[in-house]
C-alpha cells in the first residue's frame, strides 16, 4: 500500500479497516446496508443527534443508507473505519450505536454515539476502549484526537476515563443548530495509552 503522510507523520495501516472486535458484552463490526433502519431510528433521536457535528435532523433511513455507503467507501480507501455496536444477547444483532476512526491519513480522530435506551450501562466506554486498543495494536498512528461540543459531559467523561487530555477549544459547525458551537478538543497519545494504569 502506498505510504501516506499527514500531520502525525508517516502512516501505514497494518490491518484491514473492517475488523470484528469482540468484548464481554459487545460485538463491533463493519456496518451493512441492512443496518440502515436501526441507525435511522437512533440518530433520529434529537438527544443523540444534537451532540454530533454532521448529523441533520430529522434523520431518515435514506440518510442512513447514504451514510453507510460513505463508510464503506472510506474504509476501502484506507482513511476510516466505522463499526456498528451490537449488544450480545439482544434481538437479531441489531446495531445500537457506532464507534468510528476517521482521518487516518491526516489527523486520526475517534467519534462515537449510542442509542439513548442503552445509556448509563458503561457500554460506550467498553466500545471505545476496545476500538482504541485495536487501533494502537494495528495502525501506525502516534495519537488519536477526539472531543465534544461543550456541555456534552457524558462524552468527555468517557474520553477522560480512557486517558484523553484536553488540548484546547475550537469552533465546529452543528447541522442541527445551523451555527458554530464551542468544541472541547482532546487527544490520547500512543505512549499515554500504553502507560495507563487504569481501566474504564
Amino acid at each position: 500500500m502506498k505510504l501516506l503522510s499527514g500531520a502525525f507523520g508517516s502512516w501505514r495501516p497494518r490491518a484491514v479497516l473492517s475488523p470484528r472486535i469482540e468484548t464481554s458484552r459487545l460485538v463491533l463490526r463493519p456496518l451493512e446496508p441492512a443496518d440502515a433502519d436501526a441507525v435511522a431510528v437512533y440518530l433520529d433521536d434529537i438527544e443523540v443527534a444534537r451532540w454530533l457535528v454532521r448529523v441533520p435532523h430529522p434523520f431518515t433511513t435514506e440518510d442512513a443508507t447514504d451514510f453507510i455507503a460513505q463508510c464503506c467507501t472510506t474504509a476501502s480507501l484506507g482513511t476510516a473505519t466505522t463499526l456498528g455496536i451490537v449488544i450480545r444477547g439482544h434481538d437479531r444483532a441489531i446495531v445500537r450505536g457506532i464507534v468510528a476512526l476517521h482521518s487516518l491519513d491526516t489527523r486520526p480522530e475517534i467519534g462515537f454515539w449510542l442509542g439513548r435506551p442503552f445509556w448509563g450501562h458503561g457500554l460506550m466506554s467498553e466500545a471505545v476502549d476496545a476500538t482504541l486498543t485495536w487501533a494502537y495494536a494495528n495502525l501506525d498512528v502516534d495519537a488519536i484526537t477526539a472531543g465534544a461540543f461543550q456541555g456534552n459531559i457524558a462524552s468527555l467523561a468517557i474520553q477522560a476515563r480512557q486517558g484523553f487530555e484536553v488540548i484546547g477549544m475550537s469552533r465546529r459547525p452543528s447541522l442541527i443548530e445551523e451555527r458554530l458551537l464551542d468544541h472541547v478538543d482532546t487527544r490520547l497519545t500512543r505512549a499515554r495509552h500504553a502507560a495507563r494504569p487504569w481501566r474504564p
